[in-house]
């Protein structure tokens, strides 16, 4: 794992907006289970997935609103699955993971003209 460039792995996070729309979807998912998966250790959940997914979240939420629906459906039920992990640590850092997600969304352009 030493031998991983980890500027290249980054690349593949920030490179998932140019993803079509049924590949967006499944890299989602498969890195939710990913994540749940490293967050099942009780005693040293790794948080790594969990942030990256926030990270995807964000360079994808400009997709069109279809895609972004999609999307949201695999997260959402992420988010409850790990807001409500027994480890109080991991489940307030989904929280604010969620907050931060949810701020970055409503800061878009074409929710300018709603208020809620």
């Amino acid at each position: 794992i030493n031998s991983v460039d980890t500027a290249q792995l980054n690349k593949v996070y920030v490179s998932s907006s140019r993803l079509d729309s049924d590949a967006i979807v499944s890299f989602v998912r498969c890195l939710a289970a990913i994540s749940l998966d490293e967050l099942r250790d009780a005693r040293a959940p790794r948080v790594f997935s969990l942030t990256k997914i926030v990270e995807i979240s964000h360079f994808n939420m400009g997709r069109i609103r279809l895609v972004w629906s999609r999307i949201w459906a695999v997260l959402s039920q992420y988010f409850i699955a790990v807001g409500c992990q027994p480890n109080l640590a991991v489940a307030m850092y989904a929280v604010d993971s969620l907050r931060q997600l949810a701020m970055k969304f409503l800061e878009r352009d074409e929710l300018a003209n709603y208020t809620f």
